[in-house]
């Protein structure tokens, strides 16, 4: 699913709208405890956010999955809309 627009409410938390009208605030202060991420302890850095189309990104080095995002959202899984298709090998 892609982002149409993200913007920064406040603390760790962005304002997330998608392609499809669903929107709504995502809390992300668990991912600034984790790895490569830690540098968005920096809420000036944070608030910074921006899409990416599939993500949401900081810079073109740190991204999050735009997916997981709307998962989070929506309860969704990812089945749920973006169908699997069967595929088969040739031979």
């Amino acid at each position: 699913m892609k982002v149409k627009d993200v913007s920064y409410v406040g603390d760790y938390t962005l304002h997330v709208v998608f392609e499809d009208g669903v929107e709504g605030d995502v809390s992300l202060d668990h991912l600034v405890e984790e790895g490569i991420f830690t540098i968005l302890k920096d809420k000036a850095l944070f608030s910074k956010a921006f899409t990416k189309g599939r993500s949401i990104a900081w810079s073109e080095e740190l991204e999050i999955d735009a997916d997981a995002v709307y998962m989070g959202l929506t309860g969704k899984r990812l089945e749920d809309f973006m169908p699997v298709k069967d595929s088969y090998a040739a031979n």
